[in-house]
């Protein structure tokens, strides 16, 4: 795999108009990355920058991507990895997540229509993310619950043009492992809904 960041500048109002919008943001990447079905993204915002993190399983072709928008600072640093996980290792992880539940309510006579609520209690939105570390072969040791807000996207040129608004909350804190395997899997495709307006990249760094 290949992970890249991507700093922003931060005079450029062309800049700050397109990662206001993860849809676009989704559309420029998939450019660089070749249509990569898996790729996996999440905006990082300080009081000094922004950085865009993109994970991708081809080699990113960013000069392609973005010789047509002058948004960045400098050229993307780009690197290919590898993680070899072990069984009861510990790892602090990130995580910035839409965490949903299914639910289905009468369409009509014959058909049901299904959808995704948000999470808003923060037990639930624990309970949620304990329950997909779970199923990645993880188990939930420690972590902080941070809420992002409402992000909204539009794939229109006006923000009411085919808008979508998403829960947005980023989790911090401290896993264990029990699957080496669930978990890498989880890791290249990403946690919960949403993956392609800038959810469900889990980054992981050793516990010391």
């Amino acid at each position: 795999m290949y992970l890249s960041r991507l700093t922003l500048n931060p005079h450029s109002r062309v800049a700050a108009q397109w990662v206001s919008n993860p849809y676009r943001i989704h559309q420029r990447l998939m450019i660089a990355c070749e249509s990569d079905q898996r790729l996996l993204f999440r905006v990082e915002e300080s009081d000094e920058s922004t950085h865009i993190l993109v994970q991708s399983h081809v080699k990113p072709q960013w000069e392609v991507a973005f010789a047509n928008l002058p948004v960045l600072l400098g050229m993307p640093e780009s690197k290919s990895f590898e993680v070899q996980l072990q069984t009861g290792n510990l790892y602090r992880f990130r995580l910035l997540a839409n965490p949903t539940a299914k639910k289905t309510a009468p369409k009509d006579a014959e058909e049901k229509h299904k959808f995704r609520i948000g999470l808003y209690k923060e037990e639930d939105q624990r309970a949620w993310l304990k329950r997909k570390l779970q199923a990645a072969g993880a188990e939930l040791a420690d972590c902080k619950i941070i809420p992002q807000g409402s992000q909204r996207s539009h794939k229109g040129m006006q923000k009411a043009e085919g808008s979508q608004t998403h829960l947005a909350i980023l989790f911090e804190g401290i896993l264990l492992v029990h699957d080496p395997v669930l978990l890498q899997n989880a890791l290249q495709t990403g946690i919960g809904s949403a993956k392609g307006f800038g959810f469900g990249l889990l980054s992981l760094a050793a516990y010391r």
